[in-house]
């Protein structure tokens, strides 16, 4: 080979070892940018609760991660990286984390726009009806214009990848149509509560205590009638349903709840509503129920108990009674848990007790229309607004049933339905002793799953467990006419309820089952429980799972204290929703 033809390929060799440098770096650069990028992306997303979209939180990290995506994909389409698209595997590598770049870009960048717009949206004076409806149908095309932005974005190619991109390819597709999923979801339920707002329509609102549980809510103990027309709302009297029994015979449940509770005549007496925690159920009976006692059609069910009017309390402030009482968030659990039963008894021939019932009644009465008018005419934080509505709902202290399926549809979407799914586990506390212990009575679950080769075996173990202090009224800690129990004794029942397609559900130690069965798409199955004050309770559930790998949805039961999980080393309470998985 002549001098001037070695010097030409060391020449090119050169070239080309220079070219792989540059290459190599333009990609490191790229690839860092873009994992700062993804770095922003991830603090963005802890952001994205409607309190963080009213505060604009995640505005600064998806600005910053639309700068880093921006800049990885200018260097990624790079012309110095041009050679390697023709390089069939390498090629296909590169235009992946090419597309990707870009993708991210624009997602920050789309992100950044639609938070904007919600602020403008919610910054705008919304204290009268026809406003509310407004701002509530512009949030709903905000989110529908948004998801179809995002449904426009090209994520690049996902096939022949190598495992690593091809991870984080999969991973932002899935976070894609995560915020995709929940935008649809807000806008399905933004435009049906500006429906109902801007009505006419009629909801009954039931109000419930936590100090005597049902199966995910509190004793249906009161009721009234919510109108809404224009953006406004009106609250008639607020009545007690224990002196409105439906005459028998009247309202027939159905399905599962006649098969599993039938026994307790869950659509004659009011305060047996709650006996299946699934408030599609229950509501749907409650109007029914409503219908033959009143004669009056409604629209819907809103339950809200205690722990909701603490929420909500949170945001308006104290409000202040008929009877100058001031009640705020600092007072009203203990006023209605408690302070309002002392001195009480079931009696009903006591004259004076009759009177103190009676204000009693009144007082809940002007508390649900003072926090209504609070809610409907203060000037009040959005984000705390947006925050006590998450909590309410996360911890099924809200709850809302339609008749009009598109209605209940976006409060199925909206995680606001009370509806079981198939893999919803609750372990709730019945309670049947006529009395307010709830209060008193802590429970935790340990729950135990062990996977084989092709299935899974496991127990949930539930401790019950009995404070009740001496000197309360025979209204909170009873004895109840003629049910036979002593002061503090907590009478109920545990109802479990494990996902359906569990089977094989038991008892250990054979007592007696109250129920046992499918109830919606879970299982059920419930013994009675008997707790003396100062004392402890454990039952202990086994059952088999047909796969050695799953998961589960652990569903709030809305106890005023949460009910604590421990498992596999770790502990949570139910005030909100979590998975668990083996």
């Amino acid at each position: 080979m002549s001098r001037r033809r070695r010097l030409v390929v060391r020449g090119v060799i050169v070239v080309i070892i220079l070219w792989c440098i540059g290459a190599a770096v333009v990609i490191a650069l790229g690839v860092v940018h873009a994992e700062h990028g993804m770095a922003d992306i991830q603090e963005a997303k802890a952001h994205l609760s409607a309190s963080d979209v009213v505060s604009r939180a995640a505005t600064g990290p998806l600005r910053s991660a639309g700068r880093q995506f921006t800049s990885a994909s200018g260097l990624l389409h790079s012309p110095l990286l041009a050679p390697l698209d023709i390089v069939p595997i390498i090629g296909r590598q590169l235009r992946s984390v090419q597309d990707l770049s870009s993708a991210s870009a624009q997602v920050a960048s789309i992100g950044v726009g639609a938070i904007g717009q919600a602020h403008a949206v919610l910054g705008d004076a919304h204290n009268t009806g026809p406003a509310r409806v407004s701002e509530l149908r512009a949030l709903a095309r905000l989110a529908t214009t948004t998801n179809d932005a995002l449904g426009r974005i090209n994520t690049g190619p996902d096939q022949a990848l190598l495992p690593p991109l091809g991870h984080k390819h999969d991973t932002f597709v899935a976070d894609l149509d995560d915020v995709r999923t929940e935008l649809s979801h807000a806008s399905v339920v933004a435009t049906q509560v500006a429906t109902i707002l801007q009505g006419p329509q009629t909801y009954l609102l039931a109000m419930t205590n936590n100090a005597e549980m049902r199966a995910g809510s509190g004793n249906f103990l009161e009721v009234g009638v919510l109108s809404t027309q224009d953006g406004k709302f009106t609250l008639s009297q607020v009545t007690p349903t224990a002196p409105i029994p439906v005459p028998p015979g009247e309202v027939t449940p159905t399905g599962d709840l006649a098969a599993r509770w039938g026994w307790l005549k869950p659509g004659q007496d009011w305060r047996n509503l709650g006996l299946t925690p699934q408030f599609d159920v229950n509501g749907q009976l409650a109007a029914q129920m409503w219908q033959a006692e009143a004669g009056q059609h409604i629209d819907g069910v809103i339950e809200v108990d205690i722990e909701a009017l603490h929420q909500f309390l949170e945001v308006t402030g104290p409000v202040t009674l008929d009877d100058g009482t001031t009640v705020g968030s600092d007072n009203v659990v203990q006023l209605l848990a408690h302070d309002q039963y002392e001195g009480l008894t079931d009696s009903t021939t006591n004259a004076s007790q009759n009177i103190v019932q009676a204000e009693r009644q009144e007082r809940l009465g002007s508390l649900s229309h003072a926090v209504l008018d609070a809610l409907e005419n203060e000037s009040l934080d959005l984000k705390e607004l947006a925050n006590a509505m998450t909590a309410a709902t996360q911890g099924r202290h809200l709850m809302v049933w339609s008749r009009s399926a598109p209605a209940e549809a976006a409060w199925v979407e909206g995680g606001v339905s009370g509806e079981l799914t198939a893999s919803s586990t609750m372990a709730a506390v019945i309670n049947r002793g006529g009395n307010k212990l709830d209060q008193y009575l802590s429970e935790s679950v340990d729950l135990a799953i062990q996977s084989h080769a092709k299935s899974a075996t496991g127990t949930l173990t539930v401790t019950l467990a009995n404070h009740t202090p001496p000197g309360q009224s025979q209204f909170i800690a009873g004895p109840y006419p003629a049910l036979g129990n002593v002061y503090g004794e907590y009478l109920g029942i545990l109802a479990v309820n494990l996902p359906g397609f569990f089977y094989q559900p038991q008892v250990v130690g054979d007592p007696s089952i109250d129920a046992l069965g499918g109830e919606g798409p879970t299982w059920v199955i419930a013994t009675p429980v008997d707790v003396k004050a100062g004392a402890t309770q454990r039952i202990v559930v086994s059952f088999t799972v047909p796969e050695a790998h799953g998961q589960l949805r652990v569903v709030p039961t809305a106890r005023l204290t949460p009910v604590t999980w421990r498992y596999r080393g770790s502990e949570q309470t139910d005030a909100a929703p979590f998975t668990l998985s083996w």
